[in-house]
């Protein structure tokens, strides 16, 4: 039976070593590229997408939104559309921004875990993991969020909707924790981490909708609101991310001093 010292422990140890090895800052640049990523992915999803999935696309996305931001990203995407040269330049972006995200999850596991460097390729093929899991997370947002938006919004669909998303994202981020790490060498031990991200996820997202459902009472800024919303939104969840690697490092007694 799990004790209540044995969680406290775990969680103070966790929090000591997500100190020592200063996962804040790595989560920082992590959100920077996500928020650079955020509007080309839009321009590029809208892109691929056939008429019928990107007004599902655009229907889910603005609960996460406050009017403003709703208003500038709608514009912006409108601007874009259609032009081949902001698919190129999306593209271009995206990959970028992409790159990078993986790679600085990935040094943050490797970090962790006191794992030496890899050669170069085998860093791509982890970053490209790394996105792809994220990929999977970031569908599961839109796609339970299409799905329910269509529902009708009764006491039962309003509680149910946070609980599917916590187990959809909780699948989404398996791979995310047990691909990359040397250490983590079977799903099952990779579910902390990943019901970490899940719960953490699931708690940020329900925040935001309620902030963003509120925005006139809340917002004091305007636009600028909605930015401060997006990459404050996009550092807790990097944070929660990272958080998830240290979990599951020092479970399996994988961690080094930094």
């Amino acid at each position: 039976m799990v004790r209540l010292a044995d969680v406290l422990d775990a969680v103070l140890t966790a929090a000591r070593v997500a100190d020592e090895h200063d996962i804040k800052y790595p989560a920082a640049a992590f959100a920077y590229y996500a928020f650079v990523s955020f509007l080309p992915v839009m321009v590029l999803a809208l892109a691929v997408l056939d008429a019928g999935s990107a007004a599902e696309v655009r229907a889910a996305t603005p609960r996460l939104l406050t009017p403003e931001a709703r208003r500038l990203v709608t514009e912006s995407i409108g601007t874009a559309s259609g032009r081949t040269g902001a698919t190129l330049l999306a593209v271009v972006v995206f990959a970028w921004s992409g790159a990078n995200m993986g790679v600085d999850f990935q040094s943050v596991v490797e970090r962790v875990e006191g794992a030496e460097e890899q050669p170069l390729v085998e860093q791509l093929r982890d970053a490209v993991r790394v996105l792809g899991s994220l990929s999977l997370a970031a569908l599961a947002v839109v796609f339970t969020g299409g799905v329910f938006s269509r529902l009708s919004a009764g006491p039962l669909i309003v509680g149910l909707w946070p609980f599917v998303l916590f187990g959809v994202l909780v699948l989404a981020f398996l791979p995310l924790y047990y691909l990359p790490s040397k250490v983590t060498t079977s799903p099952s031990d990779a579910l902390p981490g990943a019901l970490t991200a899940g719960s953490g996820w699931t708690l940020l997202i329900t925040g935001i909708q309620f902030y963003a459902a509120n925005a006139g009472q809340y917002a004091l800024y305007g636009i600028l609101s909605g930015v401060i919303l997006i990459l404050t939104s996009l550092y807790l969840a990097a944070l929660v991310l990272m958080l998830g690697v240290v979990i599951n490092a020092t479970r399996n007694g994988a961690t080094r001093p930094n």
